[in-house]
């Protein structure tokens, strides 16, 4: 039998990618509802596992820096305590941090809906009001504004009639909803518990997988692999530590330009600003379409006023702090930041926009060697002699 050449073999391989990608394009409908269903089975152990990359951050710089003397220590208890301490102020520093976020935004949230409920009727009139002067101002009849007198307990009338009509159907979908949210909560919680399991064991976990690896996988390919991992590990770590650093400055400039401009609920609004910033330039937007909605009942000048101040700093953190910050952690151009976070955005949203940077990170980094690695640095000075 006639054995291939290197060349056809090649040939054959590209064809065969190529067909399973065409196959795969045209069931990608069926392929991403497998992966979704597979997610339902995994989701605890996924959660627990992402819970356990990001909160492995602040363990491995507890590890490092402050407590960095118990593995110096004589004592073997003083040793194996250093890694139960520093979980238990990892768990507590990032629940602290959610417990302040909550407190600081909810309770403000539930007095500003009370007082749009108050005020909505009254404000109505005056919104009225205020557009017709302005006509007049100009030498335009108010007769042209629409009569809108809305009648309040019609509405709310209205509302109940709806309900008890739809009963059945809203409280089969309540059921839903509400089996769903425990559900998710379930997942959190295991998730949590895993996370607690990686972290206390994750020397151990790295070892058995190596392991793995090393028994079923030729050499070459497991130090490739290594490799790739290694690179995903720092991406990730230093996106995550960016992106934190980011979030906290476009706060704080904002509590700052609030608080100069005399713009209401600063404090509130600076906080939601910096959670909702966690998601890579689209997230800010997001609060500032709550905290503008905050201030409207207050004072609509002001909202407007607020809209104009965060549209100047969404550009300057979106030009200038986020690219050199997030884009400078994990080594990446400023462009390429944006670039990676629109198209992620666009394939798979928030998730997307999130994973975009560390993973294209990844792959600009494999990219460089493989460049480096076929144009050595002494070829490419001789090609400059």
């Amino acid at each position: 039998m006639k054995k291939l050449s290197s060349q056809t073999k090649t040939t054959m391989l590209l064809i065969a990618f190529a067909i399973l990608l065409f196959t795969a394009m045209q069931n990608i409908g069926l392929i991403f509802l497998g992966i979704r269903k597979v997610y339902s089975f995994f989701s605890p152990v996924v959660i627990g596992l992402c819970i356990a990359f990001i909160l492995n951050v602040l363990l491995s710089a507890l590890e490092a820096k402050p407590f960095a003397f118990m593995a110096r220590s004589k004592r073997k208890f003083v040793r194996k305590l250093k890694r139960p301490l520093c979980m238990v102020l990892t768990y507590l520093i990032a629940l602290g941090v959610i417990t302040v976020m909550i407190l600081v935004i909810i309770p403000e949230l539930y007095d500003t809906i009370l007082y749009i409920g108050e005020r909505l009727p009254g404000f109505a009139k005056e919104a009225r009001a205020w557009l017709e002067a302005l006509l007049v101002s100009f030498d335009i009849s108010p007769d042209i504004i629409p009569d809108f007198d809305i009648n309040w307990t019609s509405v709310v009338n209205s509302v109940k009639d709806l309900l008890m009509k739809n009963y059945n159907n809203i409280f089969g979908n309540a059921v839903n909803i509400t089996t769903s949210v425990v559900g998710s909560i379930a997942n959190i919680v295991f998730g949590i518990m895993i996370s607690g399991y990686v972290l206390a064991q994750k020397e151990r976990i790295g070892g058995f997988v190596k392991r793995c690896i090393n028994s079923f996988v030729p050499q070459r390919a497991a130090a490739y692999i290594y490799h790739i991992a290694e690179c995903t590990r720092v991406s990730f770590s230093r996106f995550v530590g960016g992106q934190l650093t980011e979030a906290v400055i476009l706060g704080v400039l904002c509590f700052v330009g609030m608080t100069i401009l005399r713009i209401p609920n600063a404090a509130v609004i600076s906080v939601l600003i910096c959670v909702t910033a966690l998601v890579p330039v689209i997230g800010a937007t997001i609060g500032v379409v709550v905290g503008a909605l905050l201030i409207l009942i207050t004072n609509p000048i002001k909202a407007l006023i607020f809209v104009l101040f965060f549209l100047i700093l969404q550009q300057l953190e979106g030009t200038l702090i986020y690219p050199r910050v997030v884009g400078k952690s994990v080594g990446l151009p400023g462009i390429i930041v944006i670039c990676a976070v629109l198209v992620g955005g666009n394939i798979s949203g928030v998730v997307g926009a999130l994973v975009s940077v560390p993973v294209c990170a990844v792959l600009y980094t494999l990219l460089k060697e493989a460049i480096e690695y076929r144009n050595p640095p002494v070829q490419q000075e001789t090609e400059k002699e």
